[in-house]
């Protein structure tokens, strides 16, 4: 099988200290340090994410729950990453209960 190259959109934030590299077009997440850190970061999980789910046979599963598409080119089938765009962020209110 001959790989195919896609883009896949990663968000990146930062928490306190920490940056965390976000992907929802998989679902996958991890942090780093640095910015530098959490790219380097993403980029192993990314390689051992689509590794592991080759080795167990359900690299297409997992793809099409996530929302990916199989397009067929004029070669080739190629996969194609939920297209998401980004609105707002909002605050939504919770009441938690704190010991006393």
């Amino acid at each position: 099988m001959q790989p195919i190259a896609t883009s896949l959109p990663v968000d990146f934030y930062k928490e306190g200290e920490q940056f965390i590299a976000y992907c929802s077009a998989l679902d996958i997440s991890t942090c780093g340090d640095t910015f530098e850190e959490a790219k380097k970061n993403f980029s192993e999980l990314l390689d051992a994410f689509i590794s592991e789910t080759i080795k167990m046979g359900n690299l297409e599963a997992v793809l099409l729950e996530c929302g990916w598409e199989k397009i067929n080119t004029t070669s080739t089938i190629a996969w194609e990453p939920p297209m998401r765009q980004f609105i707002t962020e909002t605050v939504q209110q919770v009441n938690l209960p704190c010991p006393t």
